[in-house]
């Protein structure tokens, strides 16, 4: 069934077919703000609220682009516009987070078995944090167009803006991140001293890392290394792979579908 008969028999109240429909661009959703938001447990929650946005405008939809697009630009009006995050609060700067890579609470040796996948738990927490340095509008042009790598005139309709001035920001936003990890990151650039395996102990310390409930490769569909692309910076951050969201939209959905709200 295509996307234009799933939106019709979904608008009718068909079930199956809304599932079909909100599966197709969930995990889409998730990964968005899991990378806007850093915060696992927030993004579900944004996620959440996401897809009612998207079920209960659903009879909105006029087709005048595509069904992702259209399900991108109400993310990014959600995310752009929540109240300001835990991790936001704290004002964190490149400047600041700069100082806080040259500081260790902990050991820097780990030798224990589960080292390499503590080490990429380590490194996707420190590339997500990092995002949390750009301000809200940077942060989403860098995921839509450098990450998820988006065309210029796509991401301008999906911020509500020109395609000059989202290219602009994506450019802007590159730039900042760029010359960060050049000065920092020692798997952007192998001269610097940073490595994430010598993070893990202080990330432990500081809580950032959980042994045994790990926030990112529990939940993550692990990429190939052989194709990492070390010294790309759009390689480092696509290259985490694609998170997955346990979230179970289902009892939303028939709570939606009974109230008629999709028909609104």
């Amino acid at each position: 069934m295509n996307e234009e008969e799933l939106i019709k028999k979904s608008l009718d109240g068909d079930r199956k077919s809304l599932e079909e429909l909100i599966n197709s661009v969930r995990d889409s959703i998730f990964n968005m703000s899991i990378r806007f938001l850093y915060s696992r447990e927030d993004s579900e929650d944004a996620t959440q609220e996401i897809l009612i946005k998207i079920v209960t405008n659903l009879s909105k939809f006029k087709a005048k682009s595509k069904f992702k697009t259209w399900t991108y630009r109400i993310a990014t009006n959600y995310l752009i516009n929540l109240k300001k995050t835990k991790i936001e609060q704290q004002n964190i700067s490149f400047d600041y987070y700069a100082n806080d890579l040259k500081t260790f609470i902990a050991p820097k040796d780990y030798n224990l078995p589960d080292k390499n996948l503590l080490e990429k738990e380590m490194k996707t927490n420190c590339t997500l944090a990092m995002l949390q340095c750009l301000n809200r509008e940077h942060r989403i042009a860098f995921i839509l167009g450098s990450i998820l790598k988006i065309k210029s005139n796509v991401g301008a309709e999906i911020t509500n803006t020109s395609s000059s001035n989202f290219r602009k920001k994506v450019e802007k936003s590159r730039k900042l991140i760029g010359n960060f990890m050049n000065n920092n990151c020692g798997v952007y650039n192998p001269k610097n001293p940073c490595r994430c395996n010598a993070r893990i102990n202080t990330g432990m310390k500081c809580g950032r890392i959980k042994r045994g409930n790990l926030q990112f490769l529990s939940h993550i569909e692990l990429y190939n290394e052989e194709m990492e692309e070390l010294h790309s910076l759009t390689g480092i951050y696509q290259n985490h792979g694609s998170f997955e969201s346990k979230l179970n939209f289902n009892s939303q959905l028939s709570q939606l579908i009974a109230s008629k709200k999709i028909m609104n």
